[in-house]
């Protein structure tokens, strides 16, 4: 009996003494510290300044009035741009479209855009000028919008429209979708 009181003594001794390990933080001094936040990656890194794209594309030439020398055409170019900042940059393009004599269009534009960085996507607005050539050279001014879409690693897809002012022809609409590159 004495080996059974020992024992249940002994147990609610221990019992006491691991209750009392650690039941309570006494600091003197400094307070422990918080760890630092996780550096997570932006998922369109892409839109950040200094960034360059380029870009392959399908287009369409919409003349204003077709009794000129143009008709409506479908045709495709590519393109490279450069944003100083997230918001501003410089794109020049080349197209190709197939009228009844080749239109080669080479131009450039002031590209603004505004990042919607949580859905990867930013509408843009463009203002520019241009090389219009179908056996007659011509300038052209444009003003134009779109959207541009990025979705694995800077990769995307883009679609816009400019209207173009020429100075020979008649006005005429141009229309742009591809996919665009980042890096």
């Amino acid at each position: 009996m004495n080996k059974t009181i020992l024992t249940t003594l002994a147990l609610a001794a221990l019992g006491l003494a691991s209750a009392q390990a650690g039941t309570g933080y006494v600091s003197y001094g400094k307070s422990p510290k918080a760890p630092a936040p996780m550096a997570v990656p932006s998922l369109c890194e892409c839109f950040n300044a200094n960034t360059a794209n380029a870009s392959v594309f399908a287009a369409a030439i919409l003349p204003q009035n077709t009794t000129d020398e143009l008709d409506d055409a479908l045709g495709g170019g590519i393109s490279m741009s450069y944003f100083f900042t997230e918001n501003v940059g410089l794109e020049g393009s080349y197209s190709l479209f197939g009228t009844d004599s080749a239109v080669h269009q080479i131009s450039g534009s002031l590209v603004l855009r505004l990042p919607i960085r949580s859905i990867c996507l930013a509408p843009y607005a463009l203002v520019g000028g241009s090389m219009h050539s179908d056996g007659v050279n011509q300038g052209t001014w444009h003003v134009g919008a779109g959207m541009d879409y990025r979705f694995a690693s800077c990769v995307g897809i883009f679609a816009d429209a400019q209207y173009n002012w020429a100075e020979d022809t008649s006005d005429y609409t141009t229309v742009r979708t591809g996919v665009r590159f980042g890096f």
